[in-house]
Formats: C-alpha cells, structure tokens, sequence
C-alpha cells in the first residue's frame, strides 16, 4: 500500500473546489497516493482524518485579516473566510494527528497562525529593505533567489546549506509561532522555512517546490522525504 496523502483543498472558485494539478504529480511521483480533502462546514478532527499517512497543505488566496486580529491593509489580495476557517481548523487537527505536515506558501502561513505566530499582511509592510519575492517570469518552475538554511535542520539534512527556489508570495512571516523556528531565510532575513520543535515533522516552506518538482532534484528529495516518513505511520 502507498501512503496516503490528504491534500487541503487550495480554494475555492465559480462554485467549484480545486487543488492545483502540480501537488498531485508531486506527491504521486514521490510514492504517495494523494487524496483531496475538501472544505466543509465542519471542524476537523484527528480521529475522522485517520485514513491519512501524511498532510499537504498548498498555496492560495490571503488569510482574511480578522482571523489575525488585524484591520485589513489597503494591499492585502482576495480573501475567503470560510476557507481560512477551513484550514485552520484543519491544521490544528492534523498537527494534534502527529502524522508528517508540509505547508507551502501560504500553507506556511497557515501554520503559523494556526499555532500562534503572526505575518504582514503585504511586502511593504515588511521593515528592511528586500529582494522581489514575486518573480514574473514565463515558467513557474524557474528558479529566482537563494534560500540559506540553519545547520541542524531537516531542511538542511534534505538541501545542504542552500538551494534556489521560486517565487510567488506578497505575504511574510512576522513573528514566527513558539514552538516554530526558521530555518531557511533569504539574503534580506525573510523567513522562508520553519519547521516545529514540538511535532516530528511540520515544515512550512514559502517557495512552491511542486512547481520545481520535474527540473529540480532538491525538490524530488524533499517530496520524497515527506513520503517517506508518512509511510512509516502507516498501519
């Protein structure tokens, strides 16, 4: 048997629910046998979501500023709270499951949130001076800056001391949850990966290596790795 992989769905549009075909072939490809897990009215708890090895939540619209205790910034972009609520819901149950989470883009903020951390609502909101981190090139899967990561991670157990990533998010960690620390991070210091001191495995990456799955090798390792230790909670 493969391993089963509950994708959360990514959004919802003209009355229909999607998850983006690049998950699906990446999880696929790694060894994992993907199923989406659509938004519903209710909470999401550990027990229903048992048939599941492993949790991947994808990118998406912006978290609705009311979930963050904040008013909304004139450059926050589209919302949905019913998936927001969704998703959060979501991840706590599947954080409280112990089975593997890997949160991308705005899964990772997700994350955050859901376990207590904060995020600006809009790259200029961020305080320094930065690099784009919305590239516009024709191909999603080409790559645009360096990721740093911390010695003693997974990431840097799966990466090395850096790799380079894709692009597509106006949205940063502020301050990253407790029990969350970064481990990846850009040459201006925004956070590009954390990874839960609590949970054997919760990593948010803010890249989209489902894109970069077919070009890239260091993505394939990091599919891969994910598969890999969903299998070993399987029954």
């Amino acid at each position: 048997m493969l391993p089963i992989i509950g994708i959360a769905v990514c959004g919802i549009a003209d009355g229909r629910q999607f998850v983006s075909q690049p998950y699906i072939h990446a999880i696929e490809c790694s060894g994992g046998f993907p199923v989406i897990l659509p938004c519903t009215d209710a909470i999401a708890n550990p027990d229903a979501l048992n048939f599941c090895d492993g949790f991947l939540f994808c990118g998406g619209d912006d978290i609705t500023p009311l979930l963050l205790e904040e008013e909304p910034s004139p450059y926050s972009g589209t919302t949905d709270l019913k998936t927001d609520i969704f998703h959060l819901s979501l991840m706590k149950a599947a954080l409280d499951s112990g089975k593997p989470v890997l949160a991308i883009c705005r899964g990772m903020q997700v994350l955050n949130v859901a376990m207590g951390g904060s995020i600006y609502q809009d790259a200029s909101l961020y305080p320094d001076t930065h690099i784009a981190h919305m590239q516009h090139s024709q191909t999603r899967s080409d790559p645009s800056h360096k990721v740093i990561f911390q010695e003693n991670s997974m990431l840097y157990n799966i990466f090395g001391k850096c790799t380079y990533t894709n692009s597509y998010h106006h949205q940063y960690i502020k301050q990253p949850a407790r029990n969350l620390r970064p481990t990846g991070r850009t040459s201006d210091q925004v956070i590009e990966a954390l990874e839960s001191s609590i949970h054997p495995f919760a990593i948010g990456l803010q890249w989209h290596p489902e894109c970069m799955y077919d070009t890239c090798a260091d993505m394939r390792a990091l599919f891969c790795h994910f598969i890999k230790t969903a299998d070993h909670f399987m029954f």
